[in-house]
């Protein structure tokens, strides 16, 4: 696959899911309940320490059990409030997908319908998450550079694994209403069926927004240079709108490619945007979008 056949591709797929964006503004508020809830429970995870509260530490100075069961605790409620409102993106998109029109509430009752597999799933996310960022920084803390390699590979496989593995797993949970173990078994099918097009729309919006976040990098320290820290503060609200923007595309084209997968049709709206087919490309067929 080409750099610039990637960059294309992942072009039209994000104006595609932008423009659901733009019609769902629900979406991005989403997005911002998601990161304020997020921060606000880093907040209180550190809360304690910052208190100097006796209990997060023992006598020689080291966290406490009871203080890093409380920051595991934090770090599920993060896990679990990502995935709740990312379900409700995905069940707002998908109305919008399918030829209706949501409201702020149609995602948000969905979620909230299936808040008992999302805080399964969240935990377990989380879990698998926290053990790969724990994998990841025992590398990092080797003085052995083979060994430092050695782990890189292992988590790098690990986070592929797991990213294949439950690429569509919130629409089967949210859409379909099945359980984790249900809903996992499905993720790994589909995905096979449809790997190529999960790949390459992951990578052409994380490069668009990649680029983007570079523009604005640029023109923030030339604001910076002309208006001082006001400069710095618009550069920062940029890249929070980019952000959201772009957390949300991905969860819209999450949806899209599930109903491409269970129809073998993009969503009609994408018909409508001139994309018909989203197909990976081959030693025969280099890519095509039509």
């Amino acid at each position: 696959m080409g750099f610039f056949d990637t960059i294309g591709r992942g072009w039209k797929m994000s104006k595609l899911s932008m423009a659901v964006v733009r019609k769902d503004g629900e979406l991005m508020v989403y997005m911002l309940l998601c990161g304020v809830l997020s921060i606000g429970a880093m907040a209180a995870m550190s809360l304690p320490q910052y208190l100097e509260q006796s209990w997060t530490q023992t006598s020689d100075g080291a966290l406490s059990p009871a203080y890093m069961a409380f920051i595991f605790g934090g770090y599920m409620s993060i896990s679990i409030i990502v995935t709740f409102w990312n379900s409700a993106i995905i069940a707002n998109s998908h109305i919008r997908l399918t030829g209706g029109d949501p409201s702020f509430g149609d995602g948000f009752s969905a979620a909230a319908k299936r808040i008992h597999i999302i805080i399964i799933w969240g935990i377990i996310a989380g879990t698998v998450g926290l053990l790969l960022k724990i994998l990841s920084n025992a590398g990092k803390g080797s003085d052995n550079g083979g060994a430092q390699i050695f782990v890189m590979i292992i988590q790098i496989i690990g986070a592929t694994i797991w990213w294949m593995l439950t690429f569509f797993m919130i629409p089967h949970m949210i859409i379909e209403g099945k359980s984790v173990s249900e809903s996992m078994k499905s993720s790994r099918q589909m995905f096979s069926k449809t790997w190529g097009e999960n790949i390459s729309s992951g990578l052409g919006i994380g490069i668009i927004t990649f680029l983007f976040g570079a523009i604005i990098a640029v023109v923030t320290f030339g604001l910076m240079a002309v208006i001082g820290p006001i400069g710095l503060i618009f550069g920062g609200l940029a890249m929070a709108v980019l952000i959201m923007w772009s957390s949300a595309a991905e969860q819209v084209a999450v949806t899209a490619l599930y109903i491409y997968s269970k129809t073998g049709k993009m969503p009609q709206l994408y018909q409508d945007m001139g994309v018909a087919e989203y197909t990976f490309p081959t030693s025969v067929n280099v890519g095509r979008m039509s």
